[in-house]
C-alpha cells in the first residue's frame, strides 16, 4: 500500500456482542507499537520483512518442484485456522490481548478489532493458485510481496512530497511498484525459469512462441504491478485484490502475445 500513516482508516470491529465486551475490546492496545514506535509502528519493518519474505519462499518452493495448483489444501487450512483464531479473539478479550501481545509486531493497530491482514493475503493467493498457471501465479505473488512492499515503503517515506492518487496513495509509491514489478519479472522469467526448465511445463509464457520478449513483458509487469496496487474494489483489502488483479492482467497480456 502507498498510503501514509495518517491516511489509514480505522478498522471496523466485527462479530460484535454486547457493549461491555466491545468496550473491553477497544481498550486492547499493541504495546510493542509504543515501545518501538519508529521500527514497528511508523515504518512497519517486521511486517514488511514478513511480507517481502513470502516472495522468496514462493520462489524457493517453485525451485524445488512444488506446484501452486497443489497448494490449495494447506492454504485453505491456514486460512480457516487464522479465521477461527480471529473469531475467538473477537469474542474473548483476554485471548485477543494475549494474541496481540504475541504477534502484535506483525499487526496494524486497526487489526486489533478487525480481520487479520494475513487472511486476505492467503485468500488472494488461494484464488490465484487455483485459477492460473504456475508461472502467472508465482509472478502474482511476487508482485504482491515485492511491489506492494516497495510501494508502501517508498510511499510512507516520500509520499508527503508526492502527488496523491486515489485512496490516498502516492505517485512515488506507484512508481516504486512499477520498477519492482520489472525486477520481479527479470528475476523469475529471466533467471529462475531458465535455470529450472524441468519445472516450466505448463507455463503460459513461452518466449519461443510469444511475440513478447522478456524486456517487453518486464515493462508490462511493472505497469500491472502499479495498476493492480492502485485499484480499489469496493474497499477490499489490497492483499486480496493485488494477486487476483495482477494474475488476471498478466495472463491477459501473455495471451494477447500468443494471439499475434
Amino acid at each position: 500500500m502507498t498510503t501514509t500513516p495518517t491516511a489509514e482508516k480505522a478498522g471496523t470491529p466485527i462479530f460484535k456482542n454486547n457493549p461491555e465486551q466491545n468496550s473491553s475490546q477497544s481498550s486492547i492496545t499493541l504495546p510493542i507499537h509504543s515501545k518501538f514506535r519508529s521500527f514497528v509502528h511508523k515504518n512497519e519493518i517486521p511486517r514488511k520483512v514478513f511480507h517481502l519474505s513470502i516472495g522468496f519462499v514462493t520462489l524457493y518452493l517453485h525451485c524445488h518442484g512444488y506446484k501452486t495448483a497443489n497448494t490449495w489444501q494447506p492454504v485453505s487450512v491456514a486460512v480457516s485456522c487464522i479465521f477461527l483464531l480471529d473469531i475467538i479473539r473477537f469474542n474473548w478479550p483476554y485471548f485477543n490481548k494475549l494474541y496481540c501481545s504475541t504477534v502484535g509486531f506483525l499487526m496494524r493497530e486497526k487489526e486489533v478489532n478487525s480481520v487479520n491482514g494475513v487472511i486476505w493475503f492467503q485468500l488472494g493467493s488461494l484464488i490465484t493458485f487455483m485459477s492460473h498457471s504456475q508461472d502467472v501465479a508465482v509472478m502474482a505473488i511476487l508482485l504482491l510481496s515485492w511491489s506492494d512492499t516497495a510501494a508502501s515503503t517508498v510511499g510512507r517515506r516520500f509520499g508527503h512530497a508526492s502527488p496523491k492518487l486515489a485512496r490516498g496513495k502516492s505517485l512515488v509509491g506507484s512508481v516504486a511498484a512499477f520498477f519492482t514489478g520489472i525486477i520481479a519479472c527479470y528475476v523469475f522469467y529471466g533467471a529462475i525459469a531458465p535455470r529450472y526448465p524441468q519445472y516450466s511445463q505448463g507455463f503460459e509464457y513461452d518466449p519461443s512462441t510469444n511475440m513478447l520478449n522478456l524486456h517487453t513483458l518486464a515493462l508490462l509487469s511493472g505497469f500491472i504491478a502499479a495498476v493492480s496496487e492502485g485499484i480499489d474494489i469496493a474497499g477490499l483489502d489490497d492483499n486480496l485484490t493485488i494477486p487476483v488483479l495482477s494474475s488476471f492482467f498478466l495472463s491477459g497480456v501473455i495471451k494477447l502475445g500468443k494471439a499475434n
